[in-house]
C-alpha cells in the first residue's frame, strides 16, 4: 500500500507532494494528465499551503489573445486549452479520479473528498488548481509536523 510518505518529501518544515502520473493513461479533453503536486509548510504555529495542482499537457496556445479587461483566462474562449481548463473546473471532469488517486496514495477519504476546484482565475494552461487544506494537514502530519492553526 502506498502511504503519504511515499509521495511526499520533507525539506525543513516544508512538505512537497508529487504523484507522478506520466505513465498513466489518464486524460481530460484528450490532454494527458501528468502529475499531482502541492506544498505545505509551517511557520511558527501556522500552516500555509499552496493549491493542489493537477498538471496536464497543454497544446500550443500561441494564438490565444489575453482578455485584457481581466487578469484571468477568458472563459468564453473556444481554444482546446480553455476547453480543457473548463472541463476540470466547471465539469469536474477529473474530480472522481483525483479523489481515488489521493486515497490510493494514503490520504483519508475525508481529506480526498474535501478537495474542490479553486476559483477560475487560478486555473492555467497545463495546470488545474484545487483547494485542499485537509490534504495539506495530512501531508504535514505524516512527517510529524505540528501546527496550531491554518493561515490563509
Amino acid at each position: 500500500m502506498t502511504t503519504i510518505n511515499n509521495v511526499t518529501t520533507l525539506d525543513g518544515k516544508n512538505v512537497e507532494l508529487y504523484i507522478d502520473l506520466a505513465a498513466s493513461n489518464l486524460t481530460v479533453n484528450n490532454c494527458k494528465v501528468t502529475a499531482i503536486a502541492m506544498t505545505a509548510e509551517v511557520d511558527g504555529d501556522e500552516m500555509y499551503c499552496g493549491d493542489l495542482a493537477v498538471l496536464w499537457d497543454s497544446v500550443d496556445d500561441s494564438n490565444y489573445v489575453d482578455n485584457t479587461s481581466l487578469l484571468m483566462r477568458d472563459m468564453n474562449d473556444t481554444s482546446e486549452n480553455t476547453e480543457t481548463m473548463s472541463a476540470f473546473y466547471w465539469d469536474g471532469a477529473f474530480t472522481d479520479e483525483l479523489v481515488e488517486l489521493l486515497e490510493e496514495n494514503g490520504f483519508s477519504a475525508a481529506a480526498a473528498n474535501d478537495v474542490c476546484t479553486s476559483e477560475w482565475g487560478m486555473q492555467d494552461d497545463g495546470r488545474a488548481s484545487y483547494d485542499a487544506n485537509l490534504i495539506a494537514q495530512e501531508m504535514l502530519s505524516a512527517h510529524n509536523i505540528k501546527f496550531e492553526e491554518f493561515a490563509y
